[in-house]
């Protein structure tokens, strides 16, 4: 449901995705079903470690998890088409 009410303002598909507080990934493995690309970051490592090993076990190849905040990202490669900050504050 949280991907079709995102739908509603951004499109998704074939996109560049930048999620900020991913948390375990739980929209991530979502949105990896539209997107190109996902990077999704979180300050958590265990939650990313948790992320990862999620990833893992479906076969995503799409998604980048990362330990960072959106202060200290530093991005590579081309820029992000979108950035999502769901359940982050």
């Amino acid at each position: 449901m949280e991907v079709r009410l995102i739908q509603r303002h951004a499109d998704l598909s074939g996109r560049r995705i930048l999620e900020i507080g991913c948390g375990r990934g739980r929209l991530t493995r979502e949105l990896a079903h539209l997107a190109s690309s996902v990077v999704a970051i979180d300050p958590d490592p265990a939650r990313i470690a948790d992320a990862r090993r999620l990833k893992a076990s479906e076969g995503m190849s799409n998604v980048s998890f990362r330990v960072a905040t959106a202060e200290r990202l530093r991005p590579s490669g081309e820029p992000f088409e979108v950035a999502l900050f769901s359940w982050s504050l």
